[in-house]
């Protein structure tokens, strides 16, 4: 028992490292909204609001690699816990989701309103930003198709005891 708690702590220790390493990723590879100062303002166009999507499928595509490989691991180390390895899946998937967000939101640009005296024609980024819901629960479903992956294998592989019985040739 006590090993097995081991376990559990270290893997979900392991994967927060991992969400705050997806973070520091996101920051690097995102390429937020530009805000443009012009006599009307600060003004973001409709073609610098497309990249918001972009950003943000940045976050699903790097949450659900790390989400996957960590539920590949989860699944065969915690493999002997049964149907405890998928609520506890979800919810470790999920805060890592949340702590790579509020990370690269720390992490990432400050946003227009951060910037006391714009000048006219300087462009500033956009803070990162996840809009939708669904982008934190996509990290959740991508470990559970790791724990569905190990779980199918191991059902595919021949019993421990129907490979070590001898052979019945008289």
């Amino acid at each position: 028992m006590r090993r097995t708690v081991v376990q559990v702590v270290a893997l979900v220790v392991g994967l927060l490292v991992l969400a705050a390493g997806a973070a520091v990723l996101w920051v690097q590879l995102a390429s937020p909204p530009q805000w443009e100062v012009t006599q009307q303002g600060v003004v973001l166009t409709e073609e610098a609001a497309g990249a918001q999507v972009g950003v943000e499928l940045l976050f699903v595509a790097i949450g659900a690699a790390v989400a996957a490989v960590w539920g590949l691991v989860a699944g065969f180390v915690l493999r002997r816990l049964g149907w405890v390895v998928v609520p506890l899946t979800v919810a470790a998937t999920l805060a890592a989701s949340v702590l790579t967000w509020r990370l690269g939101v720390l992490l990432g640009p400050d946003g227009p309103e951060a910037v006391r005296s714009p000048q006219l024609g300087d462009s500033i980024s956009a803070r990162l930003a996840v809009d939708s819901p669904a982008s934190f629960v996509v990290w959740a479903i991508a470990g559970l198709v790791g724990v569905f992956v190990v779980t199918w294998a191991a059902g595919r592989r021949p019993d421990v005891s129907e490979r070590s019985a001898p052979a019945l040739h008289p």
